[in-house]
């Protein structure tokens, strides 16, 4: 009888170096749309919040760790940030998509949508449950698109959830589905400045162990130049935590981000965005130096 889940206990934050290495043992090639893929599960039981890992975050991404002063004594934060919770997520997307009996290797594999619900906010020292999940499969125009839902608990409570969609270029066989990336987000007719940032070199690496996402595109010039690109190029959840941060007059309490992952946010760069501002949220895009595309194209409802 053909393998209908797997699952995979997670007992403590996942070593990125040690994800690849099993990525890298165990690649899956031959994929077709008839093949039974399981569904594939990573489960983190009994999280918790690292106040220093929190910190680190924190001091990269250019966030204040305290956020009140009495007497002139620090307060620990109450509440994670906003985008905090995908640094607990992440490693775990690596482990399912390294998974021998994912469809294809993750070395093909690219971000391209990130949809980010937070029901409440988490608390610091709340105990969590974490668990990654794939979900939909589907042939794309020129490729394949797999989704993975992950979800925060407490106490039985899904406090916060994302949607990765990751994409595979290929010839799969016969399109059917309409990629991901079409879905509807609205365009810009006029949009204005509401931010801008230089973007400081040297910290990929570091944001690579914090976030889980240790692809060497991140961090090393060369090897990002031999894939295509024009140098090392920052992880997307630290770009869309700056977004937030510089958008955002506090955390809120509740809220919806979706992002369409269209191109690279390089280090060492300018970074602007250019949008509007509604009554229930903001329509924007981020862009990178002078290139006229946006490099992101997202949405933030509260």
């Amino acid at each position: 009888m053909k393998e209908r889940q797997v699952i995979l206990p997670i007992h403590r934050r996942p070593n990125p170096f040690t994800t690849l290495i099993r990525a890298a043992c165990g690649i899956s090639t031959n994929f077709n749309m008839d093949t039974n893929t399981p569904t594939i599960k990573a489960v983190w039981d009994n999280a918790e919040i690292n106040p220093a890992h929190l910190n680190r975050y924190g001091e990269i991404c250019g966030l204040p760790f305290y956020s009140k002063f009495l007497f002139g004594a620090p307060i620990e934060r109450q509440f994670v940030y906003p985008l905090y919770p995908l640094t607990l997520v992440f490693p775990l997307l690596m482990r399912v998509l390294g998974h021998k009996k994912a469809p294809l290797t993750v070395f093909r594999t690219l971000n391209t949508k990130l949809e980010v619900t937070a029901h409440r906010r988490i608390g610091v020292h709340e105990p969590l449950r974490v668990s990654s999940e794939t979900a939909s499969l589907r042939v794309v125009p020129k490729g394949l698109e797999y989704d993975i839902h992950s979800v925060v608990e407490s106490k039985n409570e899904t406090v916060w959830e994302s949607l990765h969609t990751f994409y595979y270029r290929g010839n799969f066989g016969k399109t059917e589905n309409t990629s991901a990336n079409q879905t509807a987000i609205s365009a810009i007719s006029a949009p204005d400045l509401l931010s801008s940032w230089h973007l400081g070199d040297g910290i990929g690496f570091r944001f690579g162990l914090i976030s889980g996402d240790t692809n060497g595109i991140h961090y090393n010039a060369w090897y990002a130049r031999r894939l295509g690109f024009d140098r090392d190029l920052a992880q997307p959840i630290l770009v869309l935590t700056k977004c937030l941060d510089s958008l955002l007059d506090g955390d809120p309490p509740a809220f919806r981000l979706t992002a369409l992952l269209k191109g690279p946010v390089y280090y060492h760069n300018n970074v602007y965005l250019r949008g509007t501002v509604g009554v229930d949220g903001k329509r924007f895009d981020v862009y990178c130096e002078d290139n006229p595309k946006p490099s992101l194209c997202c949405e933030l409802t509260y």
